[in-house]
């Protein structure tokens, strides 16, 4: 089992072009479940490994809606409904003639996670931890707690650095908190930011001077890893991107699993890439 801890969210999500100020612009808006935490147990359940997820929703028709659609995905859901908050809503606006995105995040009531909220680590074969929770006092605590746990009864522990605009703030505490995780997987921005380097190959290395087994996600051109201290670099198949929301999430989802079955670096890299170039070619972030 891969336990999960991290952010539950509505994405609502808007595909449009070039916006006409201060009148209407013409789109198209879905609503689907999202959040990290959220979407990545979700990939590992539809990879057939068991996944558990940590979390907190509000108590509210979101709320409701995020924990019967995890339900379906055959998440087992350890989350927390807090009565004092709203479930958190993240507005995602796509670009309709590149597919990337630009977040507004609400977190609501996934700021409120807690250390009480932390059940069951220890049953865990591989712990994950969505660096938005180390970005807030109380959720750090929760998630250092979390690692604690898992260090002292030999469960590797992943993580992903989330986002560079909080990561700029708390570099510093971040790389301290790399102390006993096993694997890290950025983007190639965030590997740029905690390592100073801008040559793939270099952020690699200097990673893994940090972690024992760093993977760098380079987004079209594939990602890099090492396999038995040798780099190896994998390309991403040719396609086009209609949608980047949760691609990072797909990813990890679906290497973490396949490790958890194989213990093969390779094997589960080149399922990620699979799985993450299928992803960005339709809107949302969850499994097909």
């Amino acid at each position: 089992m891969i336990t999960v801890i991290g952010d539950l969210l509505a994405d609502i999500i808007v595909s449009k072009g070039a916006t006409n100020f201060a009148t209407d612009t013409d789109g198209s808006i879905n609503i689907c479940p999202g959040g990290q935490a959220n979407n990545v147990a979700a990939w590992i359940a539809h990879e057939g490994v068991a996944s558990r997820l940590i979390g907190k929703v509000g108590d509210d028709p979101f709320g409701i809606y995020l924990l019967d659609q995890a339900k379906k995905q055959g998440i087992s859901c350890a989350v927390s409904v807090d009565p004092s908050a709203q479930t958190g809503k993240i507005v995602i606006l796509v670009d309709q003639e590149t597919g990337e995105r630009s977040m507004i995040p609400d977190r609501g009531a996934n700021l409120n996670l807690c250390e009480s909220d932390i059940h069951g680590v220890e049953e865990s074969d591989i712990l994950y931890l969505s660096g938005y929770s180390f970005f807030e006092e109380m959720t750090r605590k929760a998630i250092v707690a979390a690692k604690k746990t898992a260090i002292s009864k030999g469960i590797p522990v992943a993580l992903d650095p989330s986002s560079t605009h909080f990561l700029r703030v708390c570099k510093d505490d971040f790389l301290r908190f790399l102390d006993g995780v096993t694997f890290l997987i950025p983007n190639y921005e965030e590997g740029v930011l905690l390592t100073g380097e801008t040559d793939p190959y270099r952020i690699l290395a200097a990673l893994q001077e940090l972690v024992p087994c760093p993977v760098l996600k380079l987004g079209a051109d594939g990602c890099i890893f090492y396999e038995n201290d040798v780099c190896v670099k994998l390309p991403a198949p040719k396609v086009t991107a209609v949608d980047v929301t949760g691609a990072g999430d797909s990813f990890i989802g679906s290497f973490l699993a396949t490790y958890a079955t194989t213990k093969d670096m390779r094997k589960s890299v080149e399922r990620a890439i699979e799985i993450s170039s299928q992803v960005v070619t339709r809107i949302g972030a969850r499994p097909f």
